[in-house]
């Protein structure tokens, strides 16, 4: 063989090794911005649900705010009721 044999031989399994660094090196880059992207989504998702889980909070709330509110007004009118009653007994009376 021949001394400029040896030296292409060489040279091609360098860049071929080197090729395959290379795109060893490229997957793990691209690995890792997709790993990046992935995270950022589930904390958006996290972050979004934890938004509503609030919002939901503050609804049932205003609801338990409501319904005493609503049962306050039920005895009120309960009471007004029972006054009106006992007035009309009392003017028929007279």
């Amino acid at each position: 063989m021949s001394k400029l044999t040896v030296i292409v031989s060489i040279i091609g399994l360098l860049g071929t090794l080197s090729s395959i660094f290379f795109a060893y090196l490229a997957f793990k880059r691209s690995e890792r911005i997709e790993q990046k992207a992935g995270g950022k989504t589930e904390g958006v998702m996290f972050s979004d649900i934890g938004y509503i889980k609030a919002c939901v909070d503050r609804v049932e709330k205003n609801l338990n705010n409501v319904d005493e509110r609503y049962r306050n007004i039920l005895e009120r009118l309960a009471k007004v009721e029972e006054s009106l009653f006992n007035v009309t007994k009392r003017v028929d009376g007279l």
